[in-house]
């Protein structure tokens, strides 16, 4: 079965229908209901010029992740604009005394595996415990924007939850 030809990628209607959304995320995030609506802008058409997806589902997903990334960035770049970083000789050896190599390697370690158990869940089951445990943002919300119920993001959630803690259960000696 297809999708109605108002939600189908590429069509208009898919871009009026996810803009209030965006621009909610991002004035959330920036304060600006300017920003905001640049961002939001920006992602629509990052995204529905790649219209080769198979579904509005599918469609969706790909939008809200661009989103997220693209926050990351304006986040970076204004983070870093105007910025100028020095590197004094104390700091190192500050540094050293608080993380040994041991803990660096483990620490890395510990969140590669964490990586591996997120990317082999699901895209949806990944970007909702992203969306939440990530970008701090309600179930609610996360329903709203993914078009899905509350109890589904919930349920998604806890299969997250479950898989994480799975990988701390085995990590703990016996």
């Amino acid at each position: 079965m297809t999708a109605p030809s108002d939600t189908l990628p590429g069509n208009p209607g898919l871009a009026a229908q996810m803009r209030p959304a965006l621009v909610k995320y991002f004035q959330r995030k920036t304060g600006s209901a300017v920003e905001a609506e640049d961002l939001a802008q920006d992602v629509l058409m990052r995204t529905l010029s790649h219209a080769n997806w198979e579904s509005a589902h599918q469609a969706k997903g790909y939008i809200f992740r661009t989103a997220i990334n693209r926050w990351r960035d304006f986040r970076r770049r204004r983070r870093t604009r105007g910025v100028s970083v020095t590197w004094e000789e104390k700091y190192e050896q500050e540094l050293g005394v608080e993380n040994p190599p041991e803990r660096v390697l483990i620490v890395r370690e510990e969140l590669d595996q964490i990586s591996q158990v997120l990317d082999g869940l699901n895209i949806r089951t990944r970007t909702i415990f992203m969306l939440i445990r990530w970008e701090k943002m309600t179930a609610s919300t996360v329903a709203e924007m993914l078009g899905i119920s509350v109890s589904a993001v919930n349920k998604h959630l806890a299969l997250a939850l479950m898989h994480l803690a799975e990988l701390r259960r085995l990590r703990e000696p016996l």
